[in-house]
C-alpha cells in the first residue's frame, strides 16, 4: 500500500497541540485503516500506512520512522507480537486496537497501551495523545479501556 502524508496543526481536545506526529497504522481491514488515516489526519497527525501485514508492517517502521504505531493483532499475514517487538527495541511507543479482549491477546501485547474495537474516536484520539504526547510513552492502565 502506498504510504499517505497528510499533516496540519490542530489543538486537540487535551489543550495542547499534536504537533504533526507521525503515525503508522498497522491493520488488515481497509475500511478500519481508511477511517483511522481520515481521523487522525483529521486531527493533525502525519499518517504512514496503512500497513496489512506484519512484513509491510516491519518495512514501514524500519523506512519511515514513525513516532508511534497503532497496531491491529488480527493482521492478514505475520505476527503483531513480532512487530510490537521490533518497536520496543526501537522504543516506538503503541496501541494495541483490536476485537479480541486482553486475557485473549499473545503474552508480548498483553501489558501494551490497549483500545478494543469498536471505540469511539475521541478514546482512540486520546489513546494516541497519552501514549503517543509530548510526555512519552503511557502505562497499559492509562488508556485501557476494557
Amino acid at each position: 500500500m502506498v504510504a499517505s502524508s497528510v499533516s496540519c496543526l490542530m489543538p486537540s481536545r487535551m489543550g495542547a497541540l499534536v504537533a504533526a506526529k507521525r503515525i503508522l497504522i498497522v491493520e488488515d481491514d481497509f475500511l478500519i485503516a481508511q477511517s483511522f488515516a481520515r481521523l487522525m489526519a483529521d486531527r493533525g497527525f502525519t499518517v504512514i500506512g496503512p500497513a496489512a501485514t506484519a512484513d509491510d508492517a516491519l518495512r514501514q517502521i524500519e523506512r519511515e520512522n514513525p513516532d508511534c504505531v497503532l497496531l491491529d493483532v488480527g493482521l492478514r499475514e505475520g505476527s503483531a507480537a513480532a512487530v510490537a517487538q521490533a518497536l520496543r527495541k526501537r522504543g516506538v511507543p503503541f496501541v494495541v486496537v483490536t476485537a479480541y479482549s486482553r486475557d485473549s491477546l499473545p503474552a508480548e501485547l498483553q501489558q501494551a497501551p490497549y483500545l478494543p474495537k469498536p471505540m469511539r474516536d475521541a478514546d482512540l484520539i486520546e489513546a494516541l495523545v497519552r501514549v503517543c504526547g509530548e510526555n512519552g510513552p503511557a502505562s497499559a492502565s492509562t488508556v485501557d479501556r476494557a
